[in-house]
């Protein structure tokens, strides 16, 4: 990449960092204990999911959940956080990239939901940024 790549790069809107993942199980009590008895993970405050499924977040940047989407696999989704997610959104859209959920104000900023080619759903998100 040459230096003018690069800094074009980094005034370009896209994805600046991995933000989380929301990870499907089967028991969230088992899972649990899993991953804070067996592996030291850390819980974290948060707020609860919207749609009201258990939640159980780790400082090390997984959560736990069950339900959601059917015939979804375990990973309900990827987040990252993102540099200018509108521009993002009309990116995706140009490119007829499905939508779970448009441009809204999620928990951690500015939100959409999108899917990748294999039906994953990825969060992306602008912290700080509200609709107007």
């Amino acid at each position: 990449m040459t230096t003018e790549t690069m800094s074009k790069t980094d005034t370009m809107s896209g994805v600046a960092d991995y933000a989380h993942m929301l990870l499907k199980v089967s028991d969230i009590a088992r899972s649990e204990r899993f991953y804070v008895d067996l592996l030291g993970f850390k819980m974290r405050p948060a707020k609860p999911l919207a749609d009201g499924r258990p939640f159980v977040p780790f400082t090390q940047g997984i959560a736990l959940t069950s339900g959601g989407v059917k015939d979804s696999p375990q990973i309900d989704h990827i987040a990252f956080k993102a540099k200018d997610v509108r521009a993002i959104a009309a990116r995706l859209k140009a490119a007829n990239v499905k939508f779970d959920r448009d441009l809204h104000d999620g928990i951690y900023g500015l939100t959409i939901y999108v899917f990748d080619p294999d039906g994953t759903m990825i969060e992306l998100y602008e912290e700080g940024e509200k609709m107007p």
